[in-house]
């Protein structure tokens, strides 16, 4: 249906689009290209910098920014977590335990850190809703370094969605600020099947229908690749900002994202599809 690999040219335009996102804000952003096989370096998509791409060793569904500690993570629905030097592309293998059910089938995966307990949530298209301890959570939780399911993804019996089954591809959490846990934090999430920004209540798996993604003004019909992410400067202040790939176009955009309307204000258009996954940190991290 489309090409899995963007260019080095593509992402350029990306970070030279997102500098009109928050002229005062230094941010650092990651993608997947490639059919996972790529990390996309972008030194700050706030300021234009030189992008830099690595061929990894193994193959990742989605990425995500641990706040507390800076490191990239990535995960792979074979049944591994890694650490990525984001300036080398080099991966280690956590050997993450997985549960039995803590599988995802799904043609994209979701993947974000709650930065209220420092765990981070991993939705597949699928509705497989799980979460990854990382290690040193908590004080000798004997949950560290495993990866447990919950309830999967469904729409409440009350929500304008009811029944649907959803297909998740990205997930962000608010109050992504560096170097400390946030007091709170409230988890959104993209639907392609309801073309949706919706709301996810963590390990009940009831989503809630926030609106549909509007791009101008009018309803867009989106495909589960790309990306979503959210950056805190500080608890309270979140920029949102999510790579959408409209079904049938030929190319795909970085747009920044109103949490309250979902209204998706274009920042750039990358001039080509495919990728699958999406980080964005403060610079300096």
């Amino acid at each position: 249906m489309f090409n899995r690999f963007a260019s080095v040219a593509t992402l350029a335009l990306l970070s030279a689009g997102a500098a009109h996102a928050d002229g005062h804000a230094n941010l650092m952003g990651h993608a997947l290209a490639g059919d996972g096989m790529t990390l996309v370096t972008m030194p700050s998509i706030a300021n234009p910098g030189e992008t830099t791409m690595f061929e990894l060793s193994n193959r990742l569904d989605a990425i995500a920014y641990r706040p507390v500690t800076g490191e990239l993570l990535g995960f792979s629905t074979e049944g591994a977590v890694y650490t990525i030097n984001a300036m080398t592309g080099e991966m280690t293998n956590l050997e993450a335990s997985f549960a039995d059910d803590a599988m995802i089938s799904g043609v994209a995966t979701a993947f974000d850190f709650n930065n209220a307990i420092d765990a981070v949530r991993a939705v597949g298209s699928d509705g497989a809703n799980l979460v990854y301890f990382p290690i040193g959570f908590g004080d000798g939780d004997e949950r560290a370094n495993s990866v447990l399911r919950f309830t999967d993804a469904f729409y409440g019996d009350a929500d304008e969605n009811a029944g649907t089954a959803p297909m998740i591809f990205a997930n962000a959490y608010t109050n992504a600020i560096a170097g400390s846990t946030a007091e709170s934090t409230f988890q959104y999430a993209l639907d392609a099947r309801t073309n949706a920004l919706v709301s996810l209540a963590n390990n009940a798996g009831e989503l809630t229908s926030v609106a549909p993604v509007m791009v101008d003004g009018a309803t867009v019909d989106i495909v589960t690749a790309g990306g979503f992410d959210i950056v805190s400067p500080e608890e309270g202040t979140d920029l949102a900002f999510a790579i959408l790939q409209m079904d049938g176009a030929e190319t795909s955009g970085l747009y920044s994202i109103d949490l309250e309307t979902a209204e998706a204000t274009l920042l750039a258009d990358l001039g080509m599809v495919g990728i699958s996954g999406f980080a964005v940190s403060q610079g300096g991290m």
